[in-house]
């Protein structure tokens, strides 16, 4: 299959690493000095669960005429430049292409959709995964939670799927087809947007959090309106997460901070809370749902 990865940053380093076996059929899709690096070195990728490999290949280009139509298409950019990038490459998007988008929420197959005017197979998909870039075209992935998760909210089959999720777990990156992947892309959304909300809200570590109790009933009260989210938008068996998730907070390194928060703490003009809190407050909106936790987190960020 031709599969082209579209943000070769931590995310996308990490996903070609687990796809080096067939590094032939990858397409880079890179510009500027990005693209320069990765056709004269490919992309050195550092990991505990992968190995340490540099993965060439077959094309580094911007070009959609030259890359030509796909039969996977791996999104990894960041969710702030997804749209324009789905507009720029729709003409790789062929009608059967499988579309993955791998942005943190619970949106992102429905805007690609979109985006794409309803063309490819877009799935519902997720990694976890802890990467970070320490230069252009080198990547370290650290840490035994390394997975992704591919399906469809409607439960279809589709043979490229299940072809893409075998190359994964053939390159050594643990990846499920299926499995109820709705309650599993609100679990991951619950647990990064529900700290990250609390790290802005309260402007700290996770040590100042776990050390004040009224702290910590805040964080409980975000993870109770993600599950009143999910409960309204149809999902199930997401019961146990808030006690769950408030005592996996607990036992996290007092530094703990997520990637978000690390972002607007560097005073990033773009960041994801929009599409990750700002998203929420608007579903919340159109379901009819109160989530006055978040929606203090969202009104105190945007009154500052």
């Amino acid at each position: 299959m031709k599969i082209a990865i579209l943000g070769l940053g931590a995310v996308g380093a990490t996903a070609a690493g687990g796809l080096r076996k067939h590094e032939k059929d990858l397409v880079f899709i890179a510009r500027g000095e990005t693209k320069k690096v990765l056709t004269e070195k490919g992309i050195y990728l550092e990991s505990d669960v992968l190995g340490d490999a540099v993965i060439r290949p077959g094309l580094v280009s911007d070009d959609p005429e030259k890359i030509g139509v796909v039969d996977v298409l791996i999104l990894c950019s960041k969710s702030y430049g997804l749209e324009a990038a789905c507009k720029k490459y729709i003409d790789i998007v062929g009608e059967d292409t499988l579309v993955v988008p791998l942005q943190n929420g619970v949106t992102a197959s429905k805007a690609v959709s979109e985006w794409l005017g309803g063309k490819g197979v877009v799935t519902d998909s997720y990694i976890y995964c802890f990467s970070n870039i320490v230069e252009t075209g080198h990547v370290i992935n650290r840490g035994e939670l390394l997975r992704i998760g591919i399906g469809f909210a409607d439960g279809r089959y589709n043979e490229k799927a299940k072809r893409l999720v075998e190359m994964l777990n053939q390159g050594g990156l643990p990846s499920t087809l299926g499995q109820d992947i709705m309650k599993a892309l609100w679990e991951k959304y619950a647990m990064m947007c529900g700290n990250s909300c609390a790290f802005i809200y309260f402007d700290c570590e996770a040590g100042n959090i776990q050390e004040d109790s009224e702290k910590m009933e805040f964080l409980r009260g975000i993870y109770e309106d993600i599950l009143r989210l999910a409960k309204a938008s149809g999902v199930t068996g997401m019961e146990d997460m808030p006690e769950k998730y408030y005592r996996h907070f607990l036992t996290l390194p007092p530094k703990t901070i997520t990637s978000l928060y690390r972002d607007i703490l560097a005073g990033k003009e773009e960041t994801e809370f929009e599409w990750l809190v700002g998203s929420a407050c608007q579903l919340a909106k159109e379901l009819g749902v109160s989530i006055p936790f978040m929606q203090k987190v969202y009104e105190a960020k945007n009154n500052k």
